[in-house]
């Protein structure tokens, strides 16, 4: 159902992936290796790959180096260039793994920014080819190429092949330009640099019925209370999936990148269908004391004149604090409030990606979920009788705070665009998000009974993006496994959305 998280391209996906998931981490190591003069000292491993790097890139060896780590089981290393006395510039990033020594990322600022220096097919292969097989050495051999980009070269996607098939998260992205290597990004496996003899060659596997029939449960029948095409609610499929079978059960595999939903119990509400109306700045500040407590002695508040209007909602405005350290940004969509965010000063400073694990947690789940629904059932729909949280989204985190994504149910069915936000600060119980996406459908929803099956809408699914059998790392207790499995790869980068009563695909 997560539509708005799907991954648009690989290419993205590999920008992505330029910082080392929790799960692709190995446990931190507390001990920083270090030499006679107090400086960073890379493994024997990562010193290899190094070297190899400045074989490729000699400017490399001539500029101001600083290394970090190892931290999570890998080395940060920057370049700068030395441009005056006193004035260094950026001018390459190097993330390298402390146990295998592979390669994580490389990005060269200076090459990035002649990216209008647009490459042709045959340049951007050269390139890249020439650069990663100078990389992995004889390893090189085991990827083949394809265009990661539409349109202009800009990039090529190297995939590893074992025994004939594609090994999904094992890849490099290479990024060029007319003259050289911009970026390398790589997928989850490439850095764990597996031998070729720990993957067994397929056998037995599932038959296309059976991935048929395991697609289908996979299938989830949800709403939307706003048909783009129409305007009226709408009866929908989608694929809520890991992307990963296991090719001989056909159990979900997790990798790192998984996206799937996990949705709570359903929670019983009794909704208070009140509306806050602000039409300016002082009304706003009102409402921030008023309703929702915030303290705002030494702020005031100002219209946000800065973020372009395509980014903003129809009738949408944006206030935002200015005085004590910190931020608060406040919503508005047609003079009511819909939403607000406060962010303490350690809290803009805070790394905020926690897995929904606040730091220093006062709180837990349990109570902090009790207090985010007990804050919003007053602003509720009334229409809005039982709720689902969302316990894989994370939106709008801060360092220490838990985050809930709370989706109306109608019949028993979720509706993707009837959603609320309720950050609760893991320390204090404070509210510290709120952001109210509902919408008002203009007609009854569709009867759920007159939905396709799931079967139906799986093998429509298929036909257009059929499974494709290959290797991929899993990932179990948030850490990407050595050992590769033999999965059926199921497509969730593409947007999948099926109108689940005329059997027709969402464009």
């Amino acid at each position: 159902m997560k539509h708005t998280k799907k991954l648009a391209s690989t290419l993205l996906m590999a920008s992505l992936l330029a910082i080392t998931p929790i799960w692709l981490q190995h446990p931190t190591m507390t001990v920083q290796a270090v030499d006679n003069q107090g400086q960073v000292k890379l493994s024997l491993a990562a010193e290899k790959t190094l070297q190899t790097l400045y074989a490729i890139q000699p400017e490399l060896k001539n500029m101001d180096k600083k290394m970090n780590g190892p931290k999570n089981g890998v080395y940060e290393l920057r370049f700068d260039k030395r441009m005056a006395p006193g004035k260094m510039e950026l001018y390459a990033m190097v993330v390298l793994d402390a146990t295998t020594g592979a390669l994580h990322s490389y990005e060269n600022e200076q090459e990035m920014q002649k990216q209008n220096n647009q490459s042709s097919e045959a340049v951007a292969k050269q390139k890249s080819a020439a650069f990663l097989q100078k990389l992995l050495g004889d390893d090189f051999k085991k990827y083949k190429a394809t265009q990661t980009t539409k349109g202009e070269w800009d990039a090529v996607t190297y995939t590893r092949h074992e025994h004939g098939v594609p090994v999904f998260t094992d890849r490099y992205v290479v990024g060029v330009n007319g003259s050289s290597v911009m970026y390398v990004n790589t997928f989850e496996g490439a850095p764990l640099r597996a031998a070729s003899s720990l993957f067994a060659k397929p056998g037995k596997v599932m038959s296309k019925e059976e991935v048929t029939g395991k697609v289908a449960s996979l299938m989830e029948l949800t709403y939307s209370a706003h048909k783009k095409e129409t305007g009226k609610p709408a009866l929908k499929y989608s694929l809520e999936s890991t992307g990963y079978l296991d090719a001989v059960t056909g159990e979900e595999i997790e990798s790192a990148f998984s996206l799937k939903s996990r949705y709570s119990d359903v929670i019983a509400v009794k909704p208070g269908g009140k509306k806050l109306t602000a039409s300016n700045a002082d009304e706003v500040m009102s409402v921030l004391t008023e309703e929702f407590q915030i303290q705002m002695d030494g702020i005031t508040l100002e219209t946000d004149t800065h973020t372009p209007a395509e980014m903003k909602g129809e009738g949408e405005t944006i206030y935002r604090s200015k005085g004590r350290d910190g931020r608060i940004t406040v919503y508005t969509n047609n003079n009511e409030v819909t939403g607000f965010q406060v962010r303490g000063k350690v809290e803009m400073a805070n790394a905020i990606q926690h897995g929904n694990k606040p730091a220093n947690a006062q709180l837990s789940y349990e109570q902090a979920k009790e207090k985010a629904v007990q804050f919003l059932q007053p602003y509720l729909d009334s229409s809005v009788k039982e709720l689902k949280i969302d316990q894989k989204e994370i939106r709008m985190p801060s360092a220490t705070s838990y985050s809930f994504s709370f989706y109306a149910l109608h019949d028993g069915v979720i509706v993707t665009d009837q959603n609320y936000l309720v950050n609760v600060d893991g320390q204090t119980g404070e509210i510290v998000n709120y952001m109210n996406s509902f919408t008002k459908p203009s007609a009854p929803f569709p009867d759920k009974k007159t939905a396709i099956s799931k079967e139906a809408a799986a093998k429509h699914f298929l036909k257009d993006r059929p499974a494709v059998l290959g290797y991929m790392f899993p990932v179990q207790n948030e850490k990407v496994q050595a050992k590769p499995s033999l999965v059926y790869s199921i497509d969730t980068v593409s947007y999948f959305l099926l109108d689940a009563v005329t059997g027709k695909s969402f464009k």
